[in-house]
C-alpha cells in the first residue's frame, strides 16, 4: 500500500495536473516539516547543528560530526614521524568533533599535550565524558578559546575546512560563494597561522579549498607527498567557483616564518 502511494507520488509530482502537484508539493514540505521537527525533539546532535546554523554560523564550517578512529593513519604516521627528533609538540585538534580524533593521536603522541576544540555541544559533551588524562583538554572551539590554549607546534584540521561534501557533488555545484565563500577558509587559516610556532606543521585534509591559493602561501612549504587527491573533483579557488586540479593537493605544510 505504502509502495503504491509512493509510486503514485513520483508519478503526479511532475505531472501536468497543476492541483495535483500543488497538494503534492504542500504534502511534501508538511512531511518534511515533521521529519526535521521529529529529529529536533529527539536527538542532540541535530539540535547542536541547528543551533549553530541559526546562531553561530560565523564560526561554523563542517556541520556534520561523523567520525571515526584513526581515520587517517598515514597523515598521523608522517606527522608523528616529523616530529621523532624534536620536543613532543602542543597539538590542536580542530573541530574534534566527538573525541575519535583526540583519542587517535595519543596514541601517536604519547607524551603531547592535545588541545580538542568543537563548536557543536552535543559532540564536545562526549568530549568531555572521555578519561584521557591530564594532558588532554576539551574546549569549546572559539577564536578566543582557541588562542587562550596556544600557541601550538601541530594543528589538524581534518574534515573541517568544508562544506557538506557529498551534498555538494551531489548536486553538481560550481560555486560556494553562498554556501561555504573561499574568504571563510583564509579567515579561519590565518587565525590559525597566527598560533602555530615556527617549524610547527599545519595539516589541512580533506579540505574544498587549499592553502597555496591563500595569502599565506609564502609562509609554508609541503612536507613529503601526503596529499588529498583522493577527495573528488569538487574543489574550489579563490573566486569559490570550482577549479581544474593539477599536480598534488598537499595536507602537510611546514611554517617557514
Amino acid at each position: 500500500m505504502i509502495r503504491r502511494f509512493k509510486k503514485w507520488l513520483a508519478r503526479h509530482r511532475r505531472g501536468e495536473n497543476k492541483i495535483l502537484r500543488f497538494g503534492i508539493g504542500v504534502f511534501d514540505a508538511v512531511v518534511q516539516f515533521l521529519r526535521v521537527t521529529w529529529k529536533l525533539i529527539t536527538n542532540r546532535d541535530t539540535r547542536s547543528i541547528y543551533y549553530n546554523k541559526m546562531f553561530n554560523s560565523k564560526n561554523i564550517h563542517q556541520t556534520t560530526s561523523s567520525t571515526c578512529l584513526d581515520r587517517y593513519p598515514e597523515i598521523f604516521a608522517a606527522a608523528r614521524d616529523y616530529f621523532l627528533d624534536k620536543k613532543p609538540p602542543r597539538i590542536l585538534s580542530f573541530g574534534c568533533s566527538t573525541g575519535e580524533e583526540v583519542v587517535t593521536l595519543c596514541r601517536y603522541f604519547p607524551n603531547s599535550e592535545i588541545v580538542g576544540a568543537e563548536i557543536n555541544q552535543n559532540s564536545l559533551r562526549i568530549c568531555r565524558s572521555l578519561t584521557l588524562g591530564d594532558r588532554v583538554r576539551f574546549i569549546e572551539s572559539t577564536p578566543e578559546n582557541i588562542a587562550a590554549q596556544g600557541p601550538y607546534d601541530l594543528i589538524f584540521c581534518m574534515a573541517v575546512l568544508q562544506r557538506t561534501p557529498g551534498t555538494i557533488q551531489d548536486k553538481q555545484i560550481r560555486d560556494l560563494k553562498k554556501i561555504y565563500p573561499f574568504e571563510k577558509f583564509q579567515q579561519k587559516v590565518e587565525e590559525l597561522d597566527g598560533l602555530l610556532n615556527k617549524n610547527g606543521l599545519l595539516v589541512i585534509h580533506m579540505s574544498q579549498y587549499d592553502l597555496p591559493d591563500t595569502d599565506l602561501a609564502p609562509r609554508y612549504h609541503p612536507y613529503g607527498d601526503w596529499n588529498q587527491n583522493y577527495y573528488g573533483p569538487y574543489v574550489f579557488g579563490p573566486d569559490s567557483k570550482i577549479k581544474t586540479i593539477t599536480g598534488n593537493r598537499h595536507s602537510i605544510f611546514v611554517k617557514d616564518c
